[in-house]
């Protein structure tokens, strides 16, 4: 698959690409980020790798992402990946007596010594921990509305609701019910849509993440994808 399909599918939530770039250039990039980066163990390396896809899907969603370069997608997770293997690396080597979650948005905006890219991050974790905490039929609702991207006929009879206009109540509520948790964790009075898009979308890729890599552990691999199919 070439970098212009791949972004195209990453826009789309297309879970085909997802499995392709896990399936194409995960056992690479794990061996690139070993270069620099010996001591890292298994595990961490897993949690690198789910890490520098959610970072990637968060550029090609903001259009932050050059798409022309050659295998620009592989190489910005091999870097992606390897700085953050370094930061992960680095903690380790610092023995403190206890951690402490800075305050949500007075620690996230008032200290000039946390970069934007670590801003982005902590308020990432913040959203993670809203998005699991609202019921699951609400988590339900919102990622085969957003991720999944299904008509509201579809969601209704999937939720065993009577009609669309219920499905759209029942992801309004949804809506408001994570506005509600956040408000609680993130001062932040603007809410929008776009925040709990942001949420559903990690959490989803996260899930589909873990499945590969369970499908991997187990040696079980599914339809393969094929290129030609974007091409239709």
């Amino acid at each position: 698959m070439t970098d212009l399909q791949l972004v195209r599918g990453i826009l789309d939530n297309d879970e085909r690409v997802w499995r392709f770039i896990c399936r194409n250039m995960k056992a690479g990039i794990f061996a690139k980020v070993r270069e620099t980066n010996i001591f890292i163990n298994p595990q961490d390396l897993e949690d690198i790798f789910q890490e520098s896809c959610l970072i990637l899907m968060q550029r090609v969603k903001e259009e932050r992402f050059e798409s022309n370069q050659k295998n620009g997608i592989f190489n910005f997770l091999v870097t992606t990946g390897n700085n953050l293997a370094k930061n992960v690396m680095r903690k380790k080597s610092k023995v403190t007596l206890e951690e402490t979650i800075p305050e949500p948005d007075k620690k996230l905006n008032q200290d000039p010594e946390i970069s934007a890219e670590e801003k982005q991050r902590t308020q990432n974790e913040y959203l993670d921990r809203i998005y699991s905490s609202i019921p699951a039929d609400c988590r339900k609702i919102l990622k085969l509305s957003i991720w999944d991207r299904k008509p509201m006929d579809d969601i209704a009879s999937i939720m065993g609701m009577k009609n669309a206009d219920s499905a759209i109540t029942k992801k309004s509520k949804c809506m408001n019910k994570f506005k509600e948790i956040g408000k609680m964790l993130i001062e932040n009075d603007e809410f929008a849509e776009e925040v709990v898009r942001n949420a559903v979308e990690r959490a989803a890729l996260r899930a589909l993440l873990e499945e590969e890599k369970e499908n991997s552990d187990e040696g079980f691999m599914m339809a393969a994808f094929n290129p030609d199919d974007d091409e239709k």
